[in-house]
């Protein structure tokens, strides 16, 4: 028991070496390791901040790239409808062009069946005359009764038909 019990002179020492260690701990760790926290704390508090000013810029970008986007949409849609304005456009410019030419066709074809038809009317009157002269010529040539009349003019209608 003499371990338990209590001696003056190794208590005075026990704080003495207490007082000692501390000091010279304060000295030695303690100053280094509160530095150690200090750094640790500056370190985290910057990174706090750095990461704090890196999400304010990141949100400004997403506003600026959400302004810029809505702007293309903007653009794009004004393009779009720019283009389809266009594009009417020249669809009537086409139609009327077309129009225009059915036109001119239709006229050219008009004016050829015309020139046609007056042809074909001065060739049916140049054979028509000619078969004429013909025929009276063949007639003034012989008597003819009335059956070769008949068959003279039968004659002149085929080759008529014919030519």
């Amino acid at each position: 028991m003499e371990l338990l019990s209590l001696k003056p002179g190794i208590l005075i020492w026990t704080w003495v070496t207490f007082i000692v260690l501390l000091v010279i701990l304060r000295r030695v760790a303690w100053k280094p390791l509160i530095k150690m926290i200090e750094d640790r704390e500056k370190a985290i508090s910057e990174d706090m901040r750095k990461t704090e000013q890196s999400r304010i810029e990141a949100e400004q970008f997403m506003s600026e790239q959400r302004e810029k986007l809505a702007e293309t949409h903007e653009e794009v849609k004004k393009i779009m409808e720019e283009n389809k304005q266009i594009a009417e456009k020249t669809r009537k410019e086409i139609i009327e062009k077309a129009r225009e030419e059915a036109n001119k066709l239709i006229d050219r074809g008009k004016s050829d069946i015309e020139r046609e038809r007056k042809e074909a009317l001065l060739a049916i009157r140049k054979e028509v005359s000619s078969l004429v002269v013909g025929a009276a010529s063949k007639l003034i040539e012989m008597q003819i009764d009335e059956k070769k009349h008949r068959e003279l003019i039968d004659k002149s209608i085929d080759q008529l038909g014919k030519n």
